[in-house]
């Protein structure tokens, strides 16, 4: 960590959100066959914030979200992933990691919406039929999405609603190059060469590919070093050389090196777990962290972190400037 100084500046806001959902009104159940869905949006009603706690009926609910992402072409737009009428409880994974389809299903309703952060119009919306359990949603710069499914156990890619690269093999959890078990978040390099992956719920790992899904590396903690548990989001901090990554059980951000800059292709001769960690920050009110965002442009990492949903939730922002 001597090569790196931190200046860590709390900026932390308070928010209650314990009675919050979110919930529109569009109607459900577009019909589609295996070979076509209908990706249509079915409402131009806009969101809007009601209480957790309101009874009443609606056609369609925004479920549980998984993820959250902005437009980079369109500052008034945002990517949501959510799980519909599916709810992430104790039956959804009898023994903890594979995922009961039989029970439970396919999801029949849309998962991917977006939306105008102005108006909460809702532009578009699309994929039913399609996940189990969403989680994670990340943009990369051409504006692609980046899906996960913790239930399929799969990272998904897709090119305006088409899906053109798929990680991980449906429904089989594992901890090799080719197997992720329970993956929760995804970051891709500015230049698109590179994808991270937080594997996740029952791993203890980042896991690195190219941008065709060839494996290079895994990062994980040093054997004497507490392991990540549940890495929950991820980041990278490319002018530092550094992927970073919520340690959501563990309180922490923990930063690995990662040498995004260097023009060596190392990869493949690193020895794998043998990760060395660039920094770790943590905060004594910072108890399990959900989420992590970076701004290149202000050189600012923020941090979501929260305990239970009876709790508050805090946020938190560190300088983290290349200068430093």
């Amino acid at each position: 960590m001597d090569r790196l100084t931190l200046l860590l500046v709390l900026v932390s806001i308070v928010v209650n959100v314990n009675a919050r959902a979110f919930e529109n009104t569009i109607s459900a159940g577009v019909e589609s066959d295996e070979n076509v869905v209908t990706y249509q949006v079915l409402s131009n009603k806009p969101l809007s914030i009601v209480s957790a706690d309101d009874d009443s009926q609606h056609e369609y609910k925004l479920g549980q979200v998984g993820g959250l992402g902005a437009s980079v072409k369109n500052p008034n737009r945002l990517f949501v992933f959510h799980r519909a009428s599916r709810e992430w409880n104790q039956e959804s994974f009898p023994d903890g990691r594979n995922f009961d389809k039989t029970k439970f299903g396919v999801i029949p309703e849309n998962t991917v919406l977006t939306v105008n952060t102005r108006t909460g119009q809702i532009i578009e919306q699309w994929g039913n039929n399609t996940f189990y359990m969403p989680h994670g949603l990340a943009v990369d710069s051409e504006e692609n999405l980046w899906l996960t499914d913790v239930g399929m156990h799969q990272v998904f890619k897709y090119s305006n609603g088409e899906r053109v690269l798929t990680l991980g093999e449906p429904f089989v959890p594992g901890n090799d190059e080719s197997h992720f078990c329970k993956p929760t978040d995804v970051v891709v390099s500015n230049d698109g060469s590179k994808i991270y992956v937080a594997d996740g719920y029952c791993n203890a790992r980042i896991v690195k590919f190219d941008s065709k899904g060839k494996f290079l590396k895994e990062y994980a903690m040093p054997e004497d070093e507490q392991p990540l548990l549940i890495p929950h989001s991820i980041v990278l901090i490319e002018a530092l050389d550094l992927v970073c990554v919520a340690d959501r059980e563990n309180g922490r951000i923990v930063c690995f090196d990662d040498e995004i800059n260097d023009d060596e292709d190392d990869d493949e001769t690193n020895e794998n777990n043998q990760s060395q960690v660039k920094a770790i920050i943590d905060h004594p009110l910072m108890r399990t962290v959900y989420a992590i965002h970076y701004d290149p442009i202000k050189h600012r990492l923020y941090a979501v972190s929260g305990r239970l949903r009876q709790s508050r939730a805090m946020g938190f922002t560190f300088s983290v400037h290349p200068e430093s």
